[in-house]
């Protein structure tokens, strides 16, 4: 979320005493650092950094997708007022191939090395975004990104974001209320397209 945050406020016992993670989970949260500039922790199974001017939630484990959107919602449930600009959707994955000739065909594929060879040697897909928007009539603005993967080799990486903005009749920031909204309307269809985009993409190497 991109907005304007006090990230003094949010610490795990806060959490606990509204009831969006249980106390024992606030008692044993990891605390990197909390100030009136950030605020950055972790528990088990979701970690939250805030500054100023955003606010990010993450988790590794799948099986808490659905609590991860709960724990945003509750977020802005409790603090209405405050203006959010921005939201982003975001799934990355990471993808091993079966041998290095089919890891090769999805950069061919997405990439192709021809239009380079006359000007370089060695060339080879190190990163590439597309933006667009999914087909579903969706407002958000979507974009994937695709890279070798850092955690597994021979590997793709697939990082899907998808932004939703927000801005009043007046052209003032709105309050946090349409952030819960969304998310109750949105993420388990944007959490679907993200699985079926990464599956398209380790699909090329059939191609």
């Amino acid at each position: 979320m991109v907005g304007s945050f006090n990230p003094a406020i949010f610490q795990p016992r806060w959490l606990g005493a509204q009831g969006l993670i249980r106390p024992e989970e606030a008692a044993a949260a990891k605390i990197t650092i909390i100030q009136a500039e950030v605020a950055d922790f972790s528990t088990e199974w979701f970690q939250l950094q805030v500054l100023q001017n955003r606010l990010m939630i993450t988790t590794g484990d799948p099986g808490h997708f659905a609590p991860l959107r709960d724990l945003g919602a509750g977020v802005v449930t409790l603090l209405p007022h405050t203006p959010i600009q921005r939201l982003g959707l975001n799934r990355m994955l990471h993808f091993k191939m079966p041998s290095i000739e089919e890891w090769h065909r999805v950069g061919d594929t997405i990439a192709p090395k021809q239009p380079w060879k006359k000007i370089m040697e060695g060339a080879g897909l190190r990163s590439v975004l597309i933006e667009g928007r999914r087909r579903n009539g969706s407002e958000g603005l979507l974009h994937i990104k695709v890279e070798p993967s850092a955690k597994v080799q021979p590997g793709v990486y697939v990082e899907i974001n998808e932004e939703f903005r927000s801005v009043a009749a007046d052209g003032q920031t709105e309050g946090a209320e349409w952030v819960r909204d969304l998310l109750a309307g949105n993420w388990d269809d944007f959490m679907a397209f993200a699985q079926e985009g990464a599956e398209h993409v380790r699909g090329l190497s059939e191609s």
